[in-house]
């Protein structure tokens, strides 16, 4: 699949599909670092956890709505890194009260120290299925295309737009703080390429709409707080690329399995240059 040059997709020379050499965690140790991952129960977030404490990091906050999905990560970064103290939290980020006591137990466990906050939490619109118009059956199961099939958009806003919002307001005081020891005090979203979809023809119309609001979001986080003095924020918007996770693995389309045409790397790319 081909995208408008204006997208940004060849504005380097060289792709990497795999991450090596300075794009490894191990060779970005960071011992005395606090980080936090929202959405780190699959995927993306689950495995940029991974990443973080294979770089050695001193501490991690997760959040996940599922806890299951938290003590499984929990166990492997364990075992990836022992001396990880590890921060484990029911987090639903479209509910201020919950990103707020996050924030506060983060704010407690590491007496004010912070690092990096890493808004991940997002979803995309539930499948819909075509029907046989003699017989009714479900068929060709698929993502919605349009406004009108659209019906999952408010909880896609919710999550995408709400959540980091949230998650931004919340987090922004502590990264900031004065009494905060970082040195980086770095806020980081999960966007994606979809940011410059005009179309849904790969992606929701509510994906598409999210991900240029959250770019936007965090230009607002460097214009107006990441300026100020030498305790201003760094915020970045990175696209992971086209990326096979849980969430992504169904997104057949009529033509068949989009991700055959335009995947350009597994999770463990993405995750190891979050680092």
């Amino acid at each position: 699949m081909s995208f408008d040059p204006t997208y940004g997709v060849s504005f380097t020379s060289t792709t990497h599909s795999k991450a090596e050499g300075p794009t490894l965690p191990e060779n970005n140790t960071s011992s005395n670092f606090v980080v936090v991952v929202t959405g780190a129960g699959k995927g993306l977030g689950y495995n940029i956890s991974l990443a973080y404490a294979r770089a050695g990091i001193s501490g991690i906050a997760i959040s996940s709505r599922t806890q299951a999905d938290l003590d499984n990560l929990s166990e492997e970064l364990r075992q990836v890194n022992p001396k990880l103290e590890i921060l484990s939290s029911i987090t639903d980020t479209t509910k201020p009260e919950d990103v707020k006591k996050l924030a506060a137990s983060v704010k407690e466990k590491w007496n004010g120290r912070l690092d990096v906050v890493v808004a991940n939490a997002g979803i995309i619109s539930k499948y819909i299925y075509d029907r046989d118009e003699k017989t009714g059956e479900k068929k060709n199961r698929r993502l919605p295309i349009g406004i009108v099939e659209d019906d999952d958009a408010g909880r896609v806003l919710d999550i995408n737009l709400k959540g980091t919002w949230n998650t931004a307001q919340e987090f922004t005081p502590l990264l900031t703080a004065k009494e905060n020891q970082s040195s980086v005090r770095a806020f980081v979203v999960i966007t994606s390429l979809a940011s410059h979809f005009a179309h849904s023809e790969l992606t929701t119309v509510s994906y598409n709409v999210s991900k240029i609001a959250v770019n936007r979001l965090v230009e607002h986080l460097w214009n107006d707080h990441g300026k100020e003095n030498q305790y201003g924020l760094q915020s970045f918007s990175i696209h992971p690329g086209a990326v096979l996770t849980p969430q992504t693995e169904g997104h057949n389309r009529f033509e068949g399995d989009v991700w055959d045409e335009c995947k350009s790397s597994d999770v463990e790319n993405p995750r190891e240059w979050s680092v």
